[in-house]
């Protein structure tokens, strides 16, 4: 009886020796099955994003017009739900530094913004010249840290501070560290037609781009979304020497 029991025993250790396998076999599967998936869509995210930016670059002039682009100068017509309600508004943008000029004029109003790196300072409606009070000066640097047409530029020269990724709906998204600075909805002929900064995730919508200067281009006009702000492009120049005396304040 002892062969057999010798033989009984080995069977039954061959059984549970295959079931413990059959079950690491199991496990792993699952594994695998469950996290392959993610490592593709890891892996071929970043990929997805560049051919979206390469697409939109393509229909906004080009990635070298673009990444050559290292200042603009927008001038619009503004209406908005503010007083007074039409507005002439030019806005000189250094990409290479924060430095920028805002000009408003409207009949009787003439005020000026300008932050230059660490200096800044404001011409009030009374004709007197201020520093630029602390939350103003917040809203500004945050919202030079997204703007539209600097976050292309940056897109452009693939900079290496800035990641990209698709976010829902498709859209583009621009990320800094781990802050969303703008993302981009783009339409079939992979154009924006919204764009939003920071949090923002209702943006504003965009006319067609088709303003060229420079070798770019720049929507003819551009809308909140319920309307209460519309602005109409008069004109816009890039790559314009940029003197040092519109960033100094008057006197």
């Amino acid at each position: 009886m002892q062969p057999s029991n010798r033989y009984t025993r080995a069977l039954i250790d061959a059984f549970f020796h295959w079931l413990r396998a059959f079950r690491l076999s199991i496990l792993m599967g699952a594994v695998l099955a469950y996290s392959t998936p993610s490592l593709l869509l890891a892996s071929t995210a970043p990929v997805e994003a560049e051919a979206l930016a390469e697409r939109m670059l393509n229909a906004l002039g080009g990635r070298a017009s673009w990444a050559a682009t290292t200042n603009t100068i927008n001038d619009s017509q503004q209406n908005w739900d503010g007083e007074p309600s039409l507005l002439r508004v030019v806005i000189t943008m250094d990409f290479e530094q924060p430095r920028f000029r805002v000009d408003t004029r409207a009949e009787g109003l003439h005020v000026v913004r300008v932050i230059d790196g660490d200096r800044h300072w404001r011409l009030t409606r009374d004709g007197s010249v201020s520093s630029v009070p602390d939350q103003v000066l917040s809203d500004d640097l945050r919202w030079y840290r997204g703007h539209i047409y600097r976050t292309l530029h940056r897109i452009a020269r693939r900079d290496p501070a800035i990641r990209l990724s698709v976010g829902k709906e498709g859209r583009l998204e621009v990320y800094e560290g781990a802050t969303r600075i703008a993302w981009y909805a783009l339409d079939r002929s992979a154009q924006p037609y919204r764009y939003g900064a920071h949090d923002d995730e209702v943006g504003s919508v965009f006319g067609p781009w088709e303003a060229q200067s420079g070798g770019i281009r720049h929507p003819v006009w551009a809308s909140r979304d319920d309307g209460r702000w519309r602005a109409m492009l008069k004109s816009f120049d890039v790559n314009v020497p940029l003197d040092p005396k519109l960033f100094t304040p008057p006197g």
